[in-house]
């Protein structure tokens, strides 16, 4: 009996060792959230082009929109420019295969060289698509200094 309980323990020990673990869908978009983050401050199109899906809208704090294309365009012109982005009070909430993201980050940035930096209130929608999350749909808004 000792034995049998034994060569059970070490199964179980064993495949749990050996099994790979995959994040829960939660953390998994906390994560898509902090590298689409270190992607803008690189200006790495190719990182955001996996992040973005190719028909998504974002809207900005005065309800303009932008495709995914003027979107890279502008960081990759220079044009929205990020030095730094920290992420933070991040929510995540699934519904089937779509998540919706909520959040706030402090950045230094710059549009067209004037200072866009200050802390932004934000949320981006997802929509797992062939078993990746992508972004279908943003919207941020600017936390005003009292």
């Amino acid at each position: 009996m000792r034995l049998l309980t034994w060569m059970a323990c070490t199964f179980a020990a064993t495949t749990l060792a050996t099994a790979s673990f995959a994040a829960p869908p939660a953390d998994e978009l906390v994560a898509k959230e902090a590298s689409w983050s270190k992607a803008m401050i690189a200006k790495d199109v190719a990182a955001l082009k996996e992040i973005i899906a190719p028909d998504w809208i974002g809207q900005n704090q005065t309800g303009k929109q932008a495709t995914r294309t003027e979107f890279l365009a502008s960081i990759s012109s220079g044009e929205d420019k990020v030095s730094s982005m920290t992420n933070h009070d991040v929510h995540v909430r699934i519904i089937g295969d779509l998540a919706i993201v909520q959040g706030m980050d402090t950045e230094e940035s710059t549009h067209k060289g004037a200072s866009t930096s200050g802390v932004y209130s934000w949320m981006d929608v997802f929509q797992k698509r062939g078993g990746k999350w992508v972004a279908i749909a943003s919207q941020n808004t600017p936390i005003a200094k009292h």
